[in-house]
């Protein structure tokens, strides 16, 4: 059965989490909490059921296991160390094989506490490009600054496009460990002992998959200033009741359209300033909804010029 962790900053997963991070229906986890499989770290004052990063990550091991074709009733009787130790008796044997052959491994670390993890590697990892200038693997920190840890790793991906990408971490806000899972990246728990880690990092190299840019680099993102807008509430207003030739209610649809996007932006701007821990939340939110808003205004914008619609002079948006 899976050990009940406590974890010193508290962070914990419900279900919806859980399953989002490691690809088990919530179905399942409950089906196995019921069968005694795994147990809960705690609940939640409304009695929602809520496990550790830990138990996230053994959760995530044990569904790759029985993917493998392991029977759940045996890997509930593993710890952490165990389950790791199980999976990669699967990945040394499909993948290591054919990288002891290579010899040196050339690494790039990103962040400052990349490489005083690394540090244990053995001489076969070298800390620098191999004769074409080239490296086998960058591994990035990604720490509680999400901000930086996304900046680094786009930063990272538009200066070494062809190269994998392993993301090693201790402790790290739940989202950003699903982003990054979801979008392909390598992820690596600290601490690992060295034999462990020297299997990931060898699997990291051999097994990347696409990695996907979750985060656009443009100054928009990086700020989290969404398009400006092109029609006030004003304008917007006006649009609506304007009677279009064509017989139907675009106009009045889709401005009302832009207006409730453009007030839910103005909702999370509210959020950022009067609740500081989910700022960078309802920042995202924010700019992801600007973007939408762009695109509809743009549709109107195109409804109008087709329509003959006139669209009211400019003033100061509201």
């Amino acid at each position: 059965m899976l050990d009940t962790i406590e974890q010193p900053e508290k962070s914990y997963f419900e279900v919806g989490a859980v399953s989002k991070i490691t690809g088990l229906s919530p179905h399942t986890i409950r089906t196995w909490e019921r069968r005694g499989f795994i147990r809960a770290a705690n609940r939640s004052d409304s009695g929602r059921r809520r496990y550790s990063q830990d138990q996230v990550e053994q959760l995530a091991l044990m569904k790759k296991l029985t993917d493998q074709g392991d029977a759940i009733s045996a890997l509930s009787r593993l710890n952490l160390e165990d389950l790791r130790k199980r999976l990669l008796e699967y990945q040394s044997g499909q993948t290591t094989a054919a990288h002891e052959t290579r010899g040196e491994l050339h690494i790039h670390t990103e962040g400052k506490q990349a490489r005083d993890w690394l540090a244990s590697l053995s001489q076969r990892f070298k800390y620098g490009p191999n004769e074409e200038g080239k490296y086998d693997l960058i591994v990035i920190t990604m720490d509680n600054n999400a901000v930086e840890t996304r900046r680094r790793v786009s930063l990272t991906r538009h200066e070494y496009p062809d190269t994998p990408i392993a993301i090693i971490y201790d402790f790290a806000p739940r989202d950003l460990i699903k982003q990054f899972s979801e979008a392909g990246y390598f992820l690596i728990r600290w601490p690992t002992p060295k034999e462990v880690l020297e299997h990931y990092i060898v699997a990291a190299i051999a097994n990347a998959s696409h990695q996907t840019e979750p985060f656009n680099l443009d100054d928009d993102t990086i700020t989290g200033n969404a398009p400006k807008r092109m029609f006030s509430d004003r304008q917007l207003t006006l649009i609506a009741s304007r009677n279009p030739n064509i017989k139907c209610e675009c106009p009045h649809h889709i401005s009302a359209l832009v207006a409730s996007l453009a007030s839910f932006e103005n909702y999370c701007r509210r959020c950022e300033i009067e609740s500081p821990t989910d700022a960078e939340i309802h920042a995202h939110l924010g700019y992801e909804i600007g973007k939408a808003r762009s695109i509809v205004e743009n549709a109107l914008l195109y409804l109008c010029e087709r329509d003959n619609l006139e669209i009211p002079e400019k003033e100061t948006l509201t």
